[in-house]
């Protein structure tokens, strides 16, 4: 707020400064008559010695009859002091001014004008006049350049003023730029750490806006005159006696009148979001000002070509500014209509500069534009520009904070959130890699299952197909028995057939019963005969293995002949089935499995064990 105060203290003192001036009051010296006399090769000698060389009044110079003119110019100064003008003659493109110095008491010549690389004046083409205290002459070579666009007919002026007051206008105005240049690095210096921090768009542009702010008043004072005298484009003079040229100062303006627009504009819609807030209006700005820089750029390379265009496109580059500037002040009323945020402070910051800018451009448009610099109308409307819209980018940045901060407070509150969150996957997590575990545990367990499964069912395979070979060999065993023991029941069978007929033979023949009983001895021996019970007994225990151990130390004191009795029971042969294997008659098979079982009982009872139950005795045992 103190730099605020402190910038518009300077340019009012500098506002007052320049109302203090003094008027036009009386002319410092009085012009008398000028001569005008076309060139034919005229030496300075000649001119200022011959008097044969007529100088007639003109009004008015023809480039068809001559391309260089000399004049005379008489010049009486009423005061008896020594004072100094300053003379200008127009057309001013390339005048060498001749003048006799009374201190020195000498000739002086000096070479100004627009189209003259070396004239470094803030406006060419005038001279610095010392006046004595009576009238003097001056001579001035004007010469109409080749290079630039002349009229048919030029009006001749001369226009002769006060140093002191030209003096004190360029103090007043290089006061008024100091001012104007200092507020705008001022801000400028102010900024652009909030830029380089914040990286914001409208930040960015408002010191665009500057910086092109700082070249246009420089240019519209014609200091980049002073600094770059040269080279000049084109030249172009005016049927009035004015002269123009396009030089570097012509193109550092249409530069900054770029470099501002494109700063208000991308301000106005980074500022307001016109993109999406008004889109129509925002589309007019962006085309308005992609015409503009189109247009600008077209008549800035014509210019630099050679051709002066400048006085034709004039207008219309100031109409084309005029209507971008009112398209800002309408967007600014109708984002404050539509209630759009900050666009209070963004009409408020703008009303000013653009009334003053507008008022800028009316003038040129109306009166005429002049390259003089004699207007405060760019200063003021540079800095309301530049103090309005530091202050606006303040209260944006002040809203952006508040908008920061509640941005922070839910940041805050989101990030409990996520914590929270993240405490909850993490506990998730943990319990499915318990889940995992369990489930990987309990898959690892159903594998070993299903392998264990897998290795029973192999087992259970495999055992029934031992069982299965088991089966097939005793179902062989048992068929060996079977044949076993009807090969034995058949060979009984027969030596009892051959005994029954040795005894009816022996009952036949008394006489030979001696043989014959050694045939009946022979066939009672082979009944008895143990290979039969030995090949029985072998595929016995291949059907019942370890029966005979099992039952000699279950009853150790059986006989081989109950042994074998018991083994005939145990496979539920008949009783004549037994008794044909042992030769006996059926009734002693009875007898004997009576008393061996009651062997065995008496066994059992002893040992402590239940006795064994007898087979039956009924009519199916004796089949």
């Amino acid at each position: 707020m103190t730099k605020t105060f402190t910038l518009l203290f300077l340019l009012l003192a500098s506002v007052l400064r320049g109302a203090a001036q003094p008027g036009p009051g009386r002319p410092v010296a009085e012009l008398g008559r000028v001569g005008v006399l076309p060139d034919r090769n005229y030496t300075w000698d000649q001119i200022r010695t011959d008097t044969a060389l007529v100088f007639a009044p003109a009004d008015s110079l023809r480039s068809a009859q001559a391309r260089r003119y000399w004049l005379r110019l008489a010049v009486r100064n009423p005061s008896r002091y020594a004072t100094a003008g300053q003379l200008t003659v127009l057309p001013n493109l390339d005048n060498t001014y001749y003048y006799f110095d009374e201190d020195a008491r000498a000739w002086r010549t000096r070479r100004v004008g627009q189209a003259v690389p070396t004239d470094s004046q803030r406006v060419k083409g005038a001279l610095l006049l010392p006046l004595p205290g009576q009238a003097t002459t001056c001579y001035v070579l004007l010469r109409l350049g080749p290079g630039a666009a002349m009229p048919p007919a030029v009006r001749l002026r001369v226009r002769l003023v006060p140093a002191a007051e030209v003096r004190q206008t360029d103090t007043f105005y290089r006061t008024a730029w100091a001012v104007s240049l200092a507020a705008l690095l001022l801000l400028l210096l102010t900024n652009l750490p909030t830029y380089l921090r914040f990286r914001d768009r409208s930040t960015l542009y408002y010191l665009c806006s500057q910086v092109g702010a700082a070249l246009y008043v420089t240019a519209f004072r014609g200091y980049f005159r002073v600094l770059f005298p040269g080279p000049v484009f084109s030249q172009r003079v005016l049927p009035d006696g004015v002269s123009l040229s396009y030089t570097l100062n012509n193109v550092a303006m249409h530069l900054s009148v770029a470099l501002m627009l494109l700063g208000f504009g991308q301000l106005t819609r980074a500022y307001l979001l016109t993109r999406t807030r008004l889109p129509r209006l925002d589309a007019a700005l962006r085309y308005g000002l992609r015409g503009y820089f189109v247009f600008a750029g077209a008549v800035a390379v014509v210019n630099l070509s050679g051709f002066y265009l400048n006085q034709f496109t004039l207008l219309y580059e100031n109409l084309w500014v005029l209507a971008l500037f009112g398209l800002l002040l309408v967007i600014g009323m109708t984002a404050f209509h539509h209630r759009l945020p900050l666009a209070r402070p963004y009409l408020l910051a703008n009303v000013l500069p653009l009334t003053f800018i507008l008022l800028m451009a009316g003038y040129n448009v109306v009166i005429g534009f002049t390259n003089r610099g004699d207007l405060l109308l760019p200063d003021l409307a540079i800095l309301s520009h530049a103090l309005g819209f530091s202050a606006a980018i303040s209260i944006r940045f002040q809203a952006l904070q508040q908008t920061l901060l509640s941005s922070e407070r839910e940041a805050a509150a989101l990030a409990l959130d996520i914590e929270r969150q993240e405490l909850r996957h993490r506990e998730i997590v943990l319990k499915n890699s318990h889940i995992q575990t369990a489930l990987l545990a309990l898959q690892q367990r159903q594998q070993a299952q299903a392998a264990h499964t897998q290795q029973l069912s192999a087992d259970h395979h495999q055992q029934q197909t031992a069982n299965h070979d088991l089966r097939q060999q005793l179902e062989a065993n048992q068929r060996e028995l079977a044949s076993t023991t009807l090969y034995v029941q058949q060979k009984n069978a027969l030596l009892a057939e051959l005994k029954q007929q040795i005894q009816e033979l022996n009952a036949q023949r008394p006489g030979q019963q001696n043989e014959l009983a050694g045939i009946k001895s022979i066939l009672q021996s082979s009944l008895h005969l143990d290979e039969d019970w030995v090949r029985f007994k072998l595929h016995f225990e291949q059907v019942h293995p370890r029966f005979f151990e099992e039952l000699q130390a279950k009853y150790p004191a059986l006989t081989s002949n109950e042994q074998r009795l018991y083994c005939y029971f145990h496979i539920h042969l008949a009783t004549k089935e037994i008794a044909a294997l042992l030769n006996i008659d059926p009734a002693s098979v009875r007898r004997a499995k009576t008393r061996l079982f009651k062997k065995i009982a008496a066994a059992d009872l002893a040992a402590g064990r239940t006795p064994a139950a007898a087979p039956p005795d009924g009519p199916a045992a004796d089949e």
